[in-house]
């Protein structure tokens, strides 16, 4: 191992189909790189230049003959990796210039093995949707303590031999979706600690489309449950009220949502129904009240108003892939 004060570093980028954004990205990374630090691409199987956009920019690929989703990619980073510590960078996000030696430094602090970092509310894409879904991003990681027990990869530092002696991903879990919760379980399990840095503020390069974001929210929703119910747990909230980033209110926002939606529909044939369809409308208003609020002071009370349809719609998508993901983990489909 190297010196543990200074310890060397591997920036792992697992891309598919990403050439859009990765020249950003690794400009970025190149701008906070030194002479500890190696960059490692690895194309998970693309078809759009991704591999030779980073062969320009002098970085070695790590190329995987098959498709094998986000975890496989990220493991097959992490085993040619040279570097002590191991830090996992998506391919749409820049980093701050000063992002590594912060890793060294809060590593050396808090003798944690694996350093989390969390979204800027700068968003470069200025349409809606992109800006709500990184906004809550910055929001959920914001309610969550120094200490957590979940990993969200877009920047995550873990030092190479705890990610190897926890088992690291679940290499099962297919595409992008909910490999990162895999790595913050292990790393728990192994007794490692996850330290969430909130001053080290990455910008996330995302667009979203209305179909991309409810495609998106279904597809997590989905996995996780199916994730849950292989952890073999009864319950959505672990210890602390929350599973990973998603608290109590924002689990109950869920079936509050589908008791909307209900009430509200079946006011049009029996007018009673109106009574609980307010019951419910308020409820909900009230279960995201903090998420409102934040979004009130960040983007305006306009930003805000918008918001509430959206998260009552994201909340029946996410009860859709709830729904979904039990029903295929009972039919015996586990990933």
């Amino acid at each position: 191992m190297g010196d543990p004060i200074n310890p060397t570093l591997s920036v792992i980028l697992p891309v598919r189909n990403g050439a859009a954004t990765l020249g950003a990205t690794l400009e970025a990374v190149r701008q906070a790189a030194d002479a500890h630090c190696e960059i490692l691409v690895v194309d998970d199987h693309s078809t759009d230049g991704t591999a030779e956009t980073a062969r320009q920019q002098g970085c070695p690929v790590v190329t995987l003959e098959e498709g094998g989703g986000a975890a496989q990619a990220r493991t097959a980073g992490a085993r040619a990796a040279k570097a002590d510590v191991i830090l996992f960078v998506d391919s749409d996000v820049w980093i701050p210039r000063d992002s590594l030696s912060r890793v060294r430094e809060a590593l050396a602090r808090t003798g944690a093995g694996c350093v989390q970092g969390v979204f800027s509310t700068e968003c470069p894409h200025t349409n809606f949707f992109s800006q709500y879904k990184n906004l809550y991003n910055c929001f959920a990681l914001g309610e969550l303590g120094d200490y957590i027990d979940t990993t969200y990869t877009s920047f995550t530092a873990v030092r190479k031999e705890e990610f190897f002696r926890s088992g690291g991903f679940d290499t099962g879990v297919p595409g992008a979706s909910i490999e990162d919760r895999t790595l913050g379980r292990n790393l728990i399990r192994a007794g490692v600690r996850i330290y969430l840095d909130k001053t080290l503020k990455v910008v996330h390069n995302k667009k979203l489309t209305p179909a991309r974001f409810f495609r998106n929210q279904f597809n997590r929703s989905r996995d996780l449950v199916k994730f849950m119910l292989r952890e073999r747990q009864s319950r959505v909230v672990l210890a602390g009220k929350r599973f990973g980033t998603n608290s109590a209110s924002t689990m109950v926002r869920i079936p509050a949502a589908w008791g909307l939606a209900v009430s509200g529909a079946a006011a049009f044939y029996w007018p009673p129904a109106v009574a609980a369809a307010l019951f419910f409308a308020v409820s909900f208003i009230a279960l995201g009240r903090n998420l409102f609020g934040f979004l009130a002071r960040e983007r305006g009370t306009c930003f805000a108003v918008r918001a509430v349809p959206v998260a009552l719609l994201d909340a029946i998508v996410s009860g859709l892939g709830v729904a979904a993901g039990a029903a295929e983990y009972a039919a015996g489909k586990r990933y």
